[in-house]
Order: structure tokens, then C-alpha cells, then sequence
């Protein structure tokens, strides 16, 4: 059986009264997405979030941000996609909040980021019609991990 074990970085700045969700772009997968983290032998969902974010947003874990206590949201099922193969899969979702206002704007002025709405979240797509990962997409709105008003 294939396992899949992630943790799913919710990265969040207020602007008014609206949330905006960092992704990156990934061209490997021709889309943007959130920071995702595998985990790793013995490692807690929370340490495998708090590794990736540092590493793929380059900040340090002691300064610059915050991963939650608790996940938003644990998820755990068995995907079978055909008669033969079944994966495990077990997700989490933690919100990262960034402390200073320096890391808020190296993370706003690099251009492999982008600060989203929920509502393009929601929908999969960017305004200008550029796709977000559809798999994380999917878990989010099967879920309501975010809500498109947000």
C-alpha cells in the first residue's frame, strides 16, 4: 500500500477585512501552490510544515513565522484509484502566521509568490485564469478548509 502524508501550509496576511493565501508557483506542475510538506520518518505534521515553510519561503523558523499548536484541519482515508492500488493518505493543514512586516514584504516583492484570495483558492484559478494545484483544490473544497468569502 502507498502512503501519502502531508501537511498543507495555510500562510495568511489580513488585508482589510479579507485573508489573502500565499502560493508559489511551481514549474514543474505548470501551477501555483501552497507550501506542502512531506513527512518524514518520525517527524509530526507540524515539524514537517514548519521545515518546509522555512526552507521553500527561506525564513527562520525562530523569527519570521508561526505554524499553529493544532492542525485546522486532520484528514485521514484510504484512495482507491483502481482495483489493484490503494494509497493511505493523511493531511493536515496548519495556518502560518508571519510576524514582521520586513518578512511580509520579501515574501510580497518575490515573484514565485503570490498572495490569493480565497475565492480564487476556492475556484482553482487565478483572476487571470492561471491554475492552483488541483489536488490541494480538491481537499480544500471537499473539506471547507476555506471558505470563498473569506
Amino acid at each position: 500500500m502507498e502512503k501519502l502524508f502531508q501537511s498543507v501550509a495555510l500562510v495568511m496576511h489580513s488585508e482589510g477585512d479579507k485573508s489573502k493565501l500565499l502560493l508559489r508557483w511551481q514549474e514543474d506542475h505548470d501551477c501555483w501552490m501552497f507550501v506542502v510538506a512531506d513527512r518524514l520518518n518520525k517527524e509530526s505534521f507540524r515539524e514537517s510544515v514548519t521545515r518546509e515553510v522555512a526552507w521553500q519561503l527561506d525564513l527562520n523558523r525562530e523569527t519570521d513565522f508561526l505554524v499553529s499548536s493544532m492542525a485546522q484541519l486532520s484528514m485521514e482515508y484510504f484512495d482507491k484509484t483502481n482495483a489493484e492500488t490503494q494509497t493511505h493518505v493523511a493531511v493536515a493543514f496548519y495556518c502560518v502566521h508571519i510576524y514582521r512586516r520586513k518578512v511580509l514584504e520579501s515574501l510580497t516583492t518575490d515573484p514565485a509568490n503570490r498572495w490569493m484570495s480565497a475565492m480564487e483558492v476556492c475556484q482553482g484559478k487565478t483572476a487571470n485564469g492561471q491554475s492552483i494545484h488541483p489536488h490541494i483544490v480538491d481537499w480544500i473544497n471537499k473539506w471547507s478548509v476555506v471558505q470563498p468569502w473569506q
